[in-house]
């Protein structure tokens, strides 16, 4: 039974995830210049895409280390939000992404079949 559950579970941590990291990166490159660009998307989006074969595959080592991979993208949007009034929506977008990211991976890991 819990089986019929994660899958809907596994798809919407895997959608939440691509939307946080086109959002990481369009925000990134629509708003600085290139060097700065490479730099935020090395920090913020690559320990993203670190977590995404596992969670493609449906890991449960993954789906439970991955969390701290989402630091240091909620970091940087907290940040922006409170310092920069110019990138206040979008870095409060990418805050609540980061939480939905974090609470579909709780849901995932709750729902995950026993032995995965």
């Amino acid at each position: 039974m819990a089986y019929d559950r994660f899958g809907p579970a596994r798809a919407a941590t895997l959608a939440i995830w691509a939307l946080l990291v086109a959002t990481l990166m369009a925000w990134h490159v629509s708003s600085h210049a290139v060097p700065a660009a490479t730099g935020l998307s090395l920090l913020t989006v690559v320990p993203l895409l670190f977590a995404l074969p596992g969670l493609w595959r449906g890991q449960r080592p993954t789906y439970r280390w991955a969390a701290l991979t989402l630091a240091p993208a909620l970091a940087w949007a907290l940040t922006e939000m409170l310092a920069n009034a110019a990138e206040r929506a979008v870095a409060t977008a990418t805050a609540l992404l980061a939480f939905l990211a974090l609470s579909a991976l709780v849901a995932a890991l709750r729902v995950m079949p026993p032995g995965r």
